[in-house]
């Protein structure tokens, strides 16, 4: 993907650049203009960057981290953790001795990483589960009898929960070579009942112009799945996807994860903003480690509809009629984007990412810009004031 580097101001290698990551997090911490890496300022000088009250609340860490996500390619299926449960596990594989960063750590630090993911460009992403009734309408029409023994159970279930659970660890569980016997077998009937679907919905196109909700859905999920299938053809994370909803954003649109909700993004540009923490526990679509046991323990299976997270405020009422904030329910963090002028006098900790144009940034009696890509982090004792004929994205603690 070339969105960052073209959003950098930089000429594209080909290389792939799929995150930019801003923040404190030890894993990769962004570095501030003397040198020195966040994290390690914060940690010299906490009062001065986070306040008082912050390091009641959080310690001495910034509590966010701000991203820039570029998918290019279908990211890991995966599932983040509840604090209590992040705290639980990583002491346990701190006092088993896994080295940080081990590929079969499944804990990095003791935070739970919700995430809100503001979309610049469409953007695609499955997330949670679906209505089963829908699914089991999606499942059937591939015509497949294995298939069609799941959308009953699940339709037919006392506890959606519980099935739902039972479906995606037998699944998971699916051994070679019935695995890639049966992922070939779905790539077949996903390209007939995406024509199937199309040619129906084009027949009745003069008594009902538009296909239904499911029926969009449907194409959707029949749509993606040759290419997951070619790229995982081993995987079994393929055939969980089958169950989850299909998400669409417009540029402008946002979604929230919250702890236990399975989710993998596929397509698009956007700004990210989390609970500063590196807990991943993957299902699949990776080459990476997968712990299977432990994400059947975290994973929320009742099924939810597409968890989209509208702002609560806009720019009604201002010149700034795309603005837009943000203010999911966790304490680690919320997201503004829109012109600089409507953020306001500033204290911190904020980071501030410039999305558009250029940003006067005047701290202490000093002026400087700030152009497309670049981030200001501000820091409790600072004061700053934006101005320009700019779009930014501000993270920053809900107050």
């Amino acid at each position: 993907m070339s969105h960052i580097p073209r959003l950098l101001g930089v000429e594209p290698t080909g290389e792939p650049v799929a995150e930019m990551w801003i923040g404190a997090h030890p894993a990769d911490p962004s570095v501030l203009p003397d040198g020195r890496p966040l994290d390690g300022a914060i940690g010299a000088e906490p009062d001065a960057f986070l306040g008082p009250e912050l390091r009641r609340r959080f310690g001495d860490r910034l509590p966010f981290l701000m991203k820039l996500l570029a998918a290019g390619e279908p990211l890991s299926l995966q599932v983040h953790p509840t604090s209590q449960r992040a705290q639980i596990r990583f002491e346990e594989q701190e006092a088993a001795g896994i080295p940080l960063g081990a590929p079969e750590r499944s804990y990095q630090d003791r935070s739970h990483k919700p995430e809100l993911i503001y979309a610049l460009t469409r953007f695609e992403g499955l997330a949670g589960f679906r209505d089963p009734a829908r699914s089991a309408v999606i499942l059937r029409g591939l015509g497949l009898p294995w298939l069609a023994v799941i959308a009953t159970r699940i339709e037919s279930a006392a506890s959606p929960f519980q099935e739902l659970r039972a479906v995606v660890t037998e699944l998971l569980a699916t051994p070679e070579p019935l695995l890639s016997h049966r992922l070939g077998q779905l790539r077949v009937a996903a390209v007939a009942a995406e024509q199937h679907l199309h040619t129906t919905t084009a027949g009745r196109r003069d008594r009902s112009p538009d296909p239904s909700a499911v029926e969009r859905e449907s194409i959707r999920v029949y749509a993606a799945l040759p290419t997951l299938i070619d790229r995982y053809p081993h995987d079994a994370g393929v055939l969980v996807t089958l169950l989850l909803n299909h998400v669409v954003l417009a540029a402008g649109e946002a979604m929230f994860i919250d702890a236990g909700v399975i989710h993998a993004y596929t397509s698009g540009f956007g700004v990210e903003v989390m609970a500063s923490s590196d807990n991943v526990l993957r299902a699949g679509l990776t080459p990476k480690h997968v712990d299977v046991p432990e994400l059947l323990e975290i994973t929320n299976f009742t099924p939810i509809p597409p968890p989209l997270w509208l702002p609560s405020a806009s720019g009604r009422g201002t010149s700034d009629e795309d603005a837009a904030r943000f203010q999911p329910p966790v304490a680690e963090f919320e997201l503004y984007v829109g012109r600089p002028e409507h953020v306001g006098p500033m204290a911190g900790p904020r980071a501030v990412l410039v999305l558009e144009g250029t940003v006067d940034v005047t701290t202490a009696g000093r002026c400087e810009p700030l152009h497309a890509g670049e981030v200001l982090f501000v820091g409790h004792q600072e004061r700053a004031l934006l101005a320009g004929d700019a779009r930014v994205a501000v993270a920053s603690v809900p107050a």
